[in-house]
């Protein structure tokens, strides 16, 4: 297949064109290197280093012709959504309105959208499925929110298309700066011997997944499923075990300290990923054990 990747030079995307080029895809990668890093763009993909709101956009698309598209390009910094909500807009709404639009036109056989477990905000109902309350709780999560209200209103009878919402994702490759994952963030101060600091008393929970686990569900839905889709493990983990993990694995006494709770954070989050299981059968194969001592590894020799 011919393979359109939008963001395909960052974290989750470079890891998925990886896999796609190993299943012998012909794979384009729409990124304009903002956050991602063209090191980590697979070579025998082709890189066009372009913004998704640029009006040669058309042409580019036009000229490949993909199959599939995969749209993970995004302003994902939820601090940047709430300081410059028009900046956020322009990328997550206007940006994946352009490659849509294009995938339409083009008459693109499926698109598949990268979202978010944020949309259900602060839920007593955990683990949460897709049926869960709707409840963004910043200008990024409610333009993910808002995008995939645009796939299901402009995708009916025109394309085929699956929303898949991870819940948080962590592994090689992960930025530790600016609006990153907790888990590079702790690693990156672990080998710089920095301090941590945790927002609040630490018991928050998370649903963290292993990045080859997120790659194994997206190329599953090249030819399987539609609709929307969570995408996690099912299991939560406080900050503070998760710290405690982390210490273990490394073999060293990450320094901490605790300073005022985020307001608006949420509080606790896991996904229940039953869905995906039936509909792809899809399941994570990677504990949490696993997967940090893997990307520990990979920080430690990156670092």
């Amino acid at each position: 297949m011919k393979i359109l990747v939008t963001g395909g030079a960052g974290f989750i995307g470079s890891h998925l064109v990886d896999t796609l080029v190993q299943d012998e895809h012909e794979v384009l990668v729409i990124d304009d290197l903002s956050t991602g890093r063209k090191d980590y763009v697979n070579k025998q993909a082709r890189l066009e280093i372009l913004d998704i709101n640029d009006e040669s956009l058309a042409d580019v698309v036009a000229n490949f012709s993909p199959d599939v598209v995969y749209h993970l390009a995004a302003q994902k910094n939820v601090r940047v959504s709430l300081e410059d909500p028009v900046l956020d807009a322009k990328t997550n709404i206007l940006g994946g309105l352009n490659i849509l639009d294009q995938a339409i036109k083009n008459k693109v056989k499926k698109f598949i959208f990268v979202s978010t477990c944020g949309i259900y905000g602060d839920t007593d109902n955990l683990p949460t499925d897709e049926t869960g309350p709707e409840q963004p709780m910043s200008p990024y999560i409610l333009n993910k929110l808002t995008f995939e209200k645009y796939l299901s209103i402009l995708g009916q009878d025109k394309i085929k298309w699956a929303a898949l919402r991870l819940s948080n994702v962590y592994g090689p490759r992960q930025d530790p700066y600016g609006e990153a994952g907790v888990i590079a963030i702790l690693l990156d101060n672990i080998i710089k011997n920095k301090t941590f600091y945790i927002n609040g008393d630490g018991e928050q929970t998370r649903d963290y997944i292993y990045v080859a686990d997120i790659v194994h569900a997206l190329s599953s839905f090249l030819d399987k499923a539609e609709g929307i889709y969570n995408i996690g493990t099912g299991e939560e983990k406080s900050l503070l075990d998760l710290i405690n993990n982390i210490k273990e694995i490394s073999k060293t006494n990450l320094k901490t300290a605790h300073r005022d709770a985020i307001v608006g954070e949420v509080k606790r989050s896991c996904l229940n990923s039953g869905k995906v299981g039936i509909d792809v059968d899809w399941k994570s194969k990677y504990d949490l054990k696993q997967g940090l001592e893997l990307t520990y590894r990979w920080f430690k020799e990156e670092r």
